[in-house]
């Protein structure tokens, strides 16, 4: 476990997929009262599991995006008594998990905000701001994967645009659907102050976290026409 700041730590594990070496990063945010806040739960171990009580109470476990619920249930089963929060199938009337709306709502007295990532539903994402630490917090919007990995895991990083540089994969551009809707997204968190910008996979970017984070998405939203004749309705969450 490290600790970035008061009152947020972060957890690291390996975690390959396609045989490529992404790592995985689950964050852990303080609210009052001792309340913790569990971002994108990683696999559950025991030393993992006592880091984590000795922080204080599990009240929310949330998966943030379509795409990181894979060790949800174990967690849940640890800890029963946490309400868990999901973006997946949010809408759907799935009653696996509350809506990120709720969430939303119980956290609007905290050191928090909480913006959905409009443009790219498929992968339905919601940044999280640690304005107490000027963190911002992504799951899969973006990655930065450095050098110290396999061979294979090179290729297939630099393959899909995303070794040694900050920002979305080539895949994840693919399923851009809306720019516009995009970018308005990503100009609500710059209104944020940001030092600092956590991701699951590759390195915490702790240095020119805003400017590399407008340039990124500025460079990705103009390289991907709009598909949609109307916009989604854009607000800030919470």
């Amino acid at each position: 476990m490290k600790k970035l700041d008061t009152n947020i730590w972060v957890y690291e594990t390996a975690f390959t997929l396609f045989g490529a070496e992404f790592g995985n990063r689950m964050t852990i945010v303080r609210l009052s009262g001792g309340r913790l806040l569990l971002h994108s739960p990683i696999k559950l171990d025991s030393e993992v599991v006592d880091g984590v009580r000795a922080l204080g109470v599990v009240s929310y476990i949330v998966t943030p995006n379509n795409f990181h619920g894979l060790f949800v249930d174990e967690w849940l089963s640890e800890f029963p008594e946490a309400e868990y929060y999901t973006a997946m199938n949010s809408g759907s009337g799935n009653d696996v998990g509350l809506p990120m709306s709720i969430l939303i709502e119980k956290t609007t007295n905290e050191k928090i905000e909480i913006v959905k990532v409009e443009g790219v539903p498929k992968v339905n994402e919601y940044a999280f701001i640690h304005t107490e630490s000027n963190t911002l917090i992504l799951t899969d919007m973006a990655f930065n994967i450095g050098n110290d990995i396999s061979l294979w895991s090179k290729i297939f990083f630099k393959l899909n645009g995303a070794l040694n540089s900050f920002g979305p994969t080539r895949l994840m551009k693919s399923m851009i659907t809306d720019p516009d809707a995009l970018k308005h997204s990503i100009s609500i968190i710059l209104e944020f102050d940001i030092d600092r910008v956590i991701v699951s996979h590759g390195s915490i970017l702790e240095t020119k976290a805003k400017e590399t984070l407008r340039h990124v998405f500025d460079e990705c939203c103009l390289s991907r026409p709009s598909r949609k004749v109307s916009r989604l309705s854009l607000s800030r969450c919470g």
